[in-house]
């Protein structure tokens, strides 16, 4: 118990608890604590951050009642190690954050919406089926910036964004959109299964003129490299089944010919397996996914999509 009280005991004790209450904030912090909280995160991340310097004191308390001084000595040079680090690399940061300030904000600053991009959302356009889907890389990228079809220099990756989405991780690692405009409305839109499709009408050098708006048509800019470009062919054979539409009605061809024999095995779903200009190779399967036969169907004709297409079983 006297070791304890020494006085290179109360320096562990010191040391052990600011360099836990600080990597307990930034362990906090990285994990998402407090976030979408306003002014109450900054509250939480700090209860967190002393729960941990707490947990590390009890624990120092122990082990300088079991350890000999010798040992406490080299524990205090390790922890003031950490924190001498831990002290550089904030004094780092605080200066990057600062030499931001002074540079041109462009990309740094969220994009506020403008009346522009709001005016025309009930306007409605016949985009047709586009060229394919973009689908944002948000486990690299936070946030996709939108730039209007109607500026020149934003063509060339150089304009000034209009909006934007912002992504966020949540607490149990799945990714969600923590900022979107008003008008945000994409083809697809599924992030439990990490699927976000927005429709591309226009491939630029640099930029995607993608459809944000499936109800209206209305479209922005984005970055061409912030995602991967999904072209329609390669989309239809990763999806999970196509259903013939009643309103666009056909037969399933055993060969991929207006004029070819007729299959007729019955069937419970089709399944894409290649393409062939407006034509799709289905297979044929049962209940249980079980292939029982092939056929040929059109998926598309021209710029319009006659089949419907579901994404999981």
């Amino acid at each position: 118990m006297k070791k304890a009280l020494k006085g290179s005991s109360f320096l562990f004790y010191f040391l052990t608890i600011t360099v836990f209450f600080i990597l307990g904030g930034l362990f906090s912090s990285y994990m998402g604590v407090g976030k979408n909280q306003g002014l109450a995160g900054a509250t939480i991340v700090f209860g967190y951050a002393l729960l941990y310097a707490l947990g590390a004191l009890i624990l120092a308390i122990v082990l300088a009642g079991r350890l000999k001084t010798t040992a406490i000595i080299y524990l205090n040079i390790a922890l003031f190690l950490v924190l001498a680090i831990l002290l550089i690399l904030g004094y780092l940061r605080h200066l990057e954050i600062e030499e931001k300030k002074d540079l041109p904000q462009q990309k740094e600053s969220p994009p506020k919406p403008t009346a522009p991009a709001l005016s025309i959302r009930y306007l409605t356009f016949e985009n047709g089926m586009g060229q394919g889907f973009f689908s944002p890389s948000f486990t690299e990228n936070s946030t996709l910036y939108f730039y209007s079809p109607s500026e020149p220099k934003a063509w060339n990756g150089i304009g000034e964004p209009i909006d934007s989405l912002v992504f966020t991780k949540t607490l149990q690692g799945q990714y969600d959109i923590q900022y979107a405009p008003a008008y945000f409305l994409p083809e697809i839109l599924k992030l439990d299964y990490d699927w976000l499709m927005i429709k591309v009408l226009t491939s630029g050098k640099y930029m995607l003129e993608v459809e944000i708006n499936q109800q209206t048509g209305q479209s922005v800019l984005i970055d061409k490299f912030s995602g991967d470009l999904i072209y329609w062919p390669e989309f239809i054979l990763n999806i999970n089944s196509v259903e013939i539409q009643k309103e666009y009605p056909q037969k399933i061809r055993i060969k991929p010919l207006d004029k070819a024999s007729e299959n007729v095995t019955a069937y419970a779903f089709l399944q894409p397996v290649a393409v062939r200009g407006d034509w799709l190779k289905v297979n044929l399967t049962n209940s249980d996914f079980s292939t029982i036969g092939q056929g040929w169907i059109k998926w598309k004709s021209g710029d319009r999509l006659i089949v419907r297409y579901n994404l999981f079983s």
